[in-house]
């Protein structure tokens, strides 16, 4: 799980960054509310509440709307009616500073744990969700229409990202069998060709199999 952390305060970002990567987790770090939407292939947010300005409990909502992801807000302000406004936006928690980075940890793994059912079933790459459970895939926030065997074939690129799936691989993962390899790649043209500009992360690797990459 990658987590996205949005905290201005260095030696405070650094303390957190360290304490969840000793856990075991993958966090990134960034310094502007901006990070949030153009940052991708993260399923937790964490951010200080001061770098949103006025339109924080919009973006708050926007998140909850685009991805529905666990986020934790971090504040100086300890206002009883600040809290219940994030929460009712949808804010997981709300911690307010100072505060024990291992508190934050004990607190992000419990709502990790009421998550992760809903993030097993949503997969994310630079831009495009997957949502196994309802069947759809949103690619820069519109619905894009796959056919069952396009979803089979884009979850396993999902799930293996960054690695190079032999063509033998994918037929008998979606297929059960060693169907014709031609077929496949018939497939593959569709689906690169119904995700956009997104589709030029599919990589053909000539005689061997294909790669969901970040390298285009």
């Amino acid at each position: 799980m990658k987590i996205l952390l949005i905290e201005d305060d260095k030696s405070l970002a650094e303390e957190i960054y360290e304490v969840f990567t000793d856990y075991g987790f993958d966090v990134e770090l960034g310094t502007s509310r901006d990070d949030i939407f153009r940052r991708n292939g993260y399923s937790f947010l964490i951010f200080d509440l001061a770098l949103l300005g006025m339109k924080g409990l919009e973006i708050c909502q926007a998140v909850k709307k685009r991805r529905d992801i666990p986020i934790v807000v971090l504040s100086s302000v300890c206002d009883v009616n600040v809290k219940v406004k994030w929460f009712e936006m949808g804010a997981d928690d709300f911690l307010v500073k100072p505060f024990s980075t291992r508190e934050l940890l004990a607190r992000c793994i419990a709502i990790m744990r009421r998550y992760r059912e809903k993030l097993r079933n949503v997969l994310e790459f630079e831009g495009m969700i997957l949502k196994k459970n309802e069947g759809r895939v949103i690619v820069d926030d519109k619905s894009v229409d796959l056919t069952k065997i396009e979803l089979q074939i884009l979850e396993l690129l999902m799930r293996y990202q960054e690695e190079v799936l032999p063509k033998e691989f994918i037929l008998d993962r979606v297929w059960g069998s060693r169907k014709n390899a031609r077929t496949l790649d018939v497939y593959i043209h569709r689906l690169r060709k119904k995700l956009g500009k997104k589709g030029k992360h599919l990589k053909t690797l000539m005689n061997v199999g294909y790669i969901l990459t970040r390298n285009v």
